[in-house]
């Protein structure tokens, strides 16, 4: 559904595009501590459901993870410079990632799949995907990975946003972001060691034992 608006969207691309007075500081640490607190209670929900993976908290979690990761990326761009940061806001994530951050192959195949889960999210469609699993075909790569809510009988599909609830699709959204960042903040070495701190917030997600049949992915 289209909405006109009040000027929102201009209003932040010429922020991105002219470097206007005024002062600002980084938010990307505490987006991704957000992205945190939620991945710890969903870990908590997840033990506590029936098939020990179901959390309603990656909802609000994945989404955070690439806001954090935008706000990163604008973050590294203008520190120390008084200039406009060299990026382009009308393109979209994976393209940045892919074309300016030089992610590739398999990471920047998840890291696409990681962004279309996030617009599934944001802008829900809550009706038929018009598969027999519940599942659209744009996104078998996610499908294959088995990382999704399954339902206790083999033959039974939950809803495509039931299959979305799953903390360890939450932990491999974090890994999948973890890769992103360490794109960006590769990519600066003049500012390197300046930006390391941001790394610091991914302690927060400290790994957890894995689940039987499950190896966890080392950040």
């Amino acid at each position: 559904m289209s909405k006109s608006g009040t000027g929102g969207t201009k209003d932040r691309i010429d922020r991105v595009k002219q470097r206007r007075s005024g002062q600002w500081a980084t938010i990307s640490p505490d987006l991704l501590y957000l992205a945190s607190k939620l991945y710890r209670l969903s870990e908590e929900e997840a033990k506590s459901s029936r098939d020990g993976n179901t959390s309603k908290m990656v909802f609000a979690g994945i989404p955070l993870l690439l806001s954090s990761l935008y706000a990163l990326i604008i973050e590294c761009e203008s520190m120390g410079l008084v200039t406009a940061p060299d990026v382009d806001p009308m393109k979209s994530l994976p393209e940045v990632i892919g074309t300016k951050y030089g992610l590739s192959g398999e990471a920047l195949k998840d890291f696409e799949c990681l962004c279309e889960i996030r617009n599934e999210m944001v802008h829900p469609v809550p009706l038929p995907t018009g598969t027999s699993d519940n599942w659209p075909e744009y996104l078998r790569r996610i499908k294959s990975k088995k990382l999704l809510a399954a339902h206790p009988d083999p033959n039974t599909n939950y809803i495509f946003f039931g299959q979305l609830a799953s903390h360890e699709l939450f932990a491999w959204a974090v890994y999948v972001t973890y890769r992103a960042y360490r794109a960006v903040i590769g990519s600066v070495p003049d500012r390197g060691m300046l930006l390391e701190f941001f790394f610091t917030t991914f302690g927060n997600f400290a790994p957890e034992k894995p689940r039987q049949g499950q190896k966890n992915q080392k950040l």
